[in-house]
């Protein structure tokens, strides 16, 4: 495995929340027939974006020698696991709302945010804005859970919902 500077991290980040954003915006087109779930999916790739844009914000703040550091060998990984992730090979893979579920649940606890989450940790000065980015995130993840519409809280109601092809 080759090393990583942290300069090259941010980048990998910032490219995976715009391919996470992708994917959402692709999860609102798949399910366009329900207004619901195709808003629901649209909230979640706007706050992709946003995570796009607080990371440009947060590596335009460091300094040439902090942005030439390199990361350690478990933050590695992670990059090296969001970089692997095809957005329409995903998408052809679902079939109806349950699916969506069950994936995007996987993939907001996965490396996405666990990569989020060190950037901000480890570059972030401000403590108010790393309470305010971690807030963010939780918030983000517990979206699943929490804002689902009611509609579609049961999984059997989920799987009657279809995706468009």
């Amino acid at each position: 495995m080759r090393e990583v500077t942290v300069a090259e991290a941010f980048e990998t980040a910032i490219g995976a929340e715009k391919t996470a954003e992708e994917f959402f915006t692709g999860l609102k087109a798949k399910f366009k027939r329900n207004g619901e779930a195709s808003k629901f999916w649209m909230q979640y790739a706007k706050e992709e974006a946003m995570h796009a844009r607080w990371l440009e914000a947060l590596k335009a703040k460091l300094d040439q020698e902090e942005l030439s550091r390199l990361v350690d060998e478990h933050t590695m990984q992670l990059l090296q696991a969001v970089t692997r992730i095809s957005v329409e090979k995903t998408l052809d893979s679902i079939h109806d709302l349950e699916e969506a579920y069950e994936l995007v649940s996987e993939i907001e606890s996965g490396e996405t945010n666990a990569i989020f989450r060190f950037l901000i940790d480890n570059f972030e000065a401000d403590e108010k804005m790393r309470e305010f980015l971690r807030g963010q995130l939780n918030k983000h993840v517990a979206r699943l859970t929490i804002d689902l519409p009611i509609q579609f809280q049961g999984a059997s109601t989920r799987r009657r919902i279809k995706a468009s092809a």
